[in-house]
């Protein structure tokens, strides 16, 4: 017999019980090795998971790079979710950037982006992306342990042309459990950005992860220091 929909829903969350320990106890290489094998039941179950922070992201798109013709990485885009939704809002140049093989297989499918580049972004500048290349950059859900570090802010942020923006979100339990990922160590940084003229807040609003999963999303715009 067929999995029914709720079977694959149950599945999709047990087997997500496995990230927050391979965060934990786990190497970065265990985590992408998870999103490469499960790519295909994460791209089903998605939004029947809840994932709801896709559309604060759009909303600040359409406010802070409404060019639809804006050039857009799409970080740690996964199987392409956020990719697919700044489509359908008329966004139409777009290159997108994973670690797992498997997600950007799927996101290759959608046909939405033009480049793919596979590489684990760390705080070393990333190969395949000269700075000053993109008007903006997205991540959706990627900040926390062995996912996407804040150490790695300076390497986005280096992608951007001057006066880009970056686009994320955040997850508050994430800021709760892990010291390094706390939203105090995160304004600090971004001060520190600031008054390096690194970067700067332009918006941090209150959105939801899932349902029982609040954060917010957040605007960073490019200075114009150079990033060594």
């Amino acid at each position: 017999m067929a999995n029914t929909a709720d079977d694959r829903k149950s599945e999709f969350f047990e087997k997500r019980k496995i990230l927050p320990d391979r965060a934990k106890a786990g190497t970065q290489d265990e985590v992408i090795d998870w999103y490469h094998k499960e790519a295909v039941l994460y791209d089903e179950q998605f939004e029947q998971a809840g994932f709801s922070y896709i559309p604060d992201m759009v909303a600040m798109f359409q406010e802070y790079s409404p060019k639809k013709d804006s050039k857009i990485l799409d970080a740690f885009a996964g199987t392409g979710k956020v990719g697919m939704a700044l489509t359908k809002a008329g966004y139409e140049n777009m290159d997108a950037l994973d670690g797992a093989v498997g997600m950007l297989a799927l996101a290759k499918e959608k046909k939405i982006y033009t480049k793919f580049i596979h590489t684990v972004v760390k705080e070393e500048k990333v190969a395949d992306v000269a700075d000053g290349t993109y008007d903006a950059v997205c991540m959706g859900g990627s900040f926390g342990p062995k996912h996407a570090c804040l150490d790695t802010l300076p390497t986005l942020l280096r992608m951007l042309k001057p006066d880009g923006v970056f686009i994320f979100n955040y997850m508050q339990w994430v800021a709760d459990q892990y010291e390094d990922f706390s939203y105090d160590s995160m304004d600090k940084r971004f001060a520190k950005y600031e008054s390096e003229g690194i970067c700067k807040v332009l918006e941090k609003n209150p959105c939801f992860h899932r349902p029982d999963e609040p954060g917010f999303v957040a605007v960073l715009q490019r200075g114009r220091a150079v990033i060594s």
